[in-house]
Parts: C-alpha cells; sequence; structure tokens
C-alpha cells in the first residue's frame, strides 16, 4: 500500500506533521514518524487480495472503497475524505491478512501514511487512537449495512435516483460527469440497466443525457423515485 507513490521530502513531511497539532481528529498521529504522500486521480491506493505495508490518514482529496467480482461488475463500499482511514488497511495491520477489496483515488489526495508496527504501536499506547478505530469501524459498518438495504429491498431506480442526487449535492452542480459504466459500478449493476433506467428518466424529463454526462432537470422527481 502506497509505496508505489512518490513521497515528499522529511522537509514536507515535517510540515505536515506540524499540521496534525491543529488537526481533529487525527492530532494523535503527531506523536509518531509519518510519511505524506500525493496520489493524482486514478492511483491504485490498494487492490484487493493486497497485503497491507503502511495505513493511510486523508488529508485532503476523495478514494474510493470498492469490491470487484469476477463477473466485471464492481460496487462501492464508501468513500473516503479528510480525516478519514480505511478500515480495511487497519484491519490488516492489526491482523496480518489481504485486503478484502480495493481502494482507488477518485480526487487528487494528500494522505499521510504510517508503517504497520507503528499504528500497532498506536493502538497499544494511545487511547485517542484506540478511540479513532472503533469509531471509524462503527461507522463504516452502519455504511455498509445501509449499502446492503439499498441493495437489497431498494428498487434500482430509485438506488440510480439516489445516486445521481448525491452526486449532484457532492459536486455542487446538476450537471453530473459520469459515464454509464462509472454508474453502474457505483450501483452494482450492469451497463444495460443503467442504460435502461436513465432512458425512462429521459422520457420522463427527470434529466438529459450527453456523452460522459447526466444533467439534473427535476430533482422534486428523483426525490420521489428516492422516497
Amino acid at each position: 500500500m502506497y509505496e508505489h507513490v512518490v513521497t515528499t521530502n522529511r522537509i514536507a513531511e515535517s510540515t505536515g506533521v506540524r499540521r496534525l497539532a491543529r488537526m481533529n481528529p487525527l492530532a494523535f498521529l503527531g506523536s509518531i514518524p509519518t510519511t505524506q504522500v500525493l496520489m493524482p486521480a486514478g492511483t491504485w491506493v490498494f487492490r484487493e487480495n493486497e497485503s497491507c505495508g503502511r495505513v493511510g490518514f486523508v488529508l485532503s482529496g476523495t478514494i474510493r472503497v470498492f469490491k470487484e467480482h469476477e463477473s466485471g461488475k464492481s460496487i462501492t463500499l464508501y468513500r473516503l475524505g479528510f480525516g478519514d482511514s480505511c478500515i480495511l488497511s487497519m484491519s490488516c495491520a492489526l491482523s496480518n491478512p489481504i485486503h478484502q477489496a480495493s481502494a482507488i483515488v477518485e480526487e487528487d489526495a494528500v494522505v499521510l501514511t504510517v508503517t504497520t508496527a507503528e499504528f500497532r504501536t498506536l493502538m497499544d499506547t494511545s487511547h485517542e487512537a484506540r478511540d479513532y478505530v472503533f469509531s471509524a469501524f462503527a461507522s463504516r459498518l452502519t455504511d455498509v449495512l445501509m449499502l446492503l438495504e439499498e441493495v437489497v429491498f431498494r428498487r434500482m431506480d430509485a438506488r440510480i435516483a439516489g445516486l445521481l442526487l448525491e452526486y449532484a449535492a457532492r459536486h455542487g452542480s446538476d450537471t453530473i460527469e459520469i459515464t454509464h459504466e462509472q454508474l453502474a459500478e457505483e450501483a452494482g449493476t450492469a451497463r444495460e440497466v443503467v442504460t435502461r433506467l436513465l432512458r425512462e428518466f429521459v422520457a420522463n424529463k427527470w434529466v438529459s443525457t450527453a456523452r460522459g454526462a447526466i444533467t439534473i432537470t427535476n430533482k422534486g422527481a428523483l426525490a420521489k423515485a428516492v422516497a
């Protein structure tokens, strides 16, 4: 994890650590050596079945964590933003298994990393670190349970409508730059299903589509579809 990314020098690293003193919830990292890494969009953070070399904590940007199937389908489990760390990496560091999913940088990210040994030391010596980890596990468990509920109990048209509204809110724009394939990966379904549903949305005048983009034209109707 992270070894393939060019890291900053010691001066930049020290600057990153000093910044931690003013940060919450990552202040507990200021007591151990850290390495700051710059990760452009599209960089693999880790892949499924890889072991863990370091644990990362996000200072900026967005990282998508997702599960892939041998059929080629994938589904987003959750996203990491400022102050987050991946529970899969933390689990690897504590029990030495392999990653059970993959993670890729969605928006250019700056990440502070620590070795697995330093992370274990933190867990032994810092109650702030333990509180952070327990909170992260509880939060992500809730995320995954909510995702399971959506996938099992919600119709796919409602799921797609909800994802479009979520994307629009996250990026502050009614025009979403996303392909049918990417939306299918997010929802955990086939591209053909997404294409068919979007055609229905267009026919209902809820959205308009262009190559690589979807524009929401009736938020109220999409919100009703989600409810």
